[in-house]
């Protein structure tokens, strides 16, 4: 159950960290063994968001549909193919490799081009756990912010999903020591570029993975409660859940009361994952992928 479904894309380097960092945040666990991501893989998880505002009741249910991207060259046609309709983007990068902190711009001008107009991005610097002490930070990019109160991760069911199968797998790679991106650049490059929060975490201990995805959530809800994000918008990357507005009409179909698609009952799990292979473009068939 829940009333809002945002679609979240992880973009970024190949080796960056993606996948366990995703693993981390669905699973609450560290990845093991992992292995180079082909196309796309999916997974989702619902986070408890307060509103803005008190006064709008309690706090909302968004889950969060995510998209884990490969970010080799050779498979980088297919995994552009799936920005289109994202809500949220979340470019990460390796804090102990300058070329992967280097290679986001093209990420970014992607994201730009071809997600939701609206598309809301945060910065993560994964693997802060091997840069030098003194931690990882989540904040503005512009100025220093505090982190808002009031997020709560909830425990959710997990589908998890890839395009095509993995060929091998290997031990998870660890970066040499050493911070090779330091925050403060990284933030100012965010700043710059648009890009309101930069982040750095560790998908290897944990911390800040969660905050990260719950503040992504609180941003979105808050588009979505100022008016910019409209979920009745196809090309909003949201929608309405299976929580409040619906009815039952004569019919015995369910109907959205405020605007929404409507559709035969029982099929809400069905109608999230209905867009994940409808590429742009596309006339029945399956377009731009191996």
């Amino acid at each position: 159950m829940y009333d809002y479904l945002a679609k979240i894309i992880l973009l970024g380097p190949s080796g960056a960290g993606k996948s366990c960092m995703l693993h981390r945040f669905v699973n609450s666990s560290w990845k093991i063994l992992s292995s180079q991501t082909i196309g796309v893989e999916f997974a989702s998880k619902i986070v408890h968001i307060h509103p803005r505002d008190p006064s709008r009741g309690t706090r909302k249910r968004i889950k969060l549909q995510l998209w884990d991207t490969a970010g080799t060259e050779r498979f980088r046609s297919v995994s552009r193919s799936y920005y289109r309709g994202a809500a949220g983007a979340i470019l990460v990068y390796d804090v102990s490799s300058w070329r992967s902190f280097e290679g986001l711009r093209t990420y970014m001008e992607d994201v730009r081009a071809l997600a939701s107009p609206d598309c809301t991005m945060i910065l993560a610097g994964n693997k802060m756990d091997v840069a030098e002490e003194g931690g990882g930070r989540i904040g503005g990019s512009s100025s220093a912010s505090s982190y808002s109160d009031g997020l709560d991760s909830a425990a959710a069911s997990v589908s998890s999903r890839s395009t095509i199968p993995a060929l091998s797998h290997s031990k998870a790679t660890v970066a040499p020591e050493g911070r090779e991106v330091p925050f403060d650049t990284a933030s100012r490059w965010a700043g710059q570029n648009g890009i309101p929060v930069a982040v750095e975490v560790s998908a290897f201990s944990g911390e800040n993975v969660d905050e990260l995805f719950e503040r992504l959530a609180r941003m979105i809800l808050t588009k979505i409660e100022l008016g910019e994000i409209d979920p009745d918008d196809p090309q909003s990357g949201i929608q309405y859940g299976d929580i409040g507005g619906w009815g039952i009409d004569d019919g015995n179909e369910s109907i959205r009361s405020r605007g929404g698609r409507r559709g035969g009952g029982g099929n809400g799990q069905l109608r999230e994952w209905e867009e994940v292979f409808r590429l742009s473009g596309s006339t029945g068939r399956r377009k731009g992928c191996c």
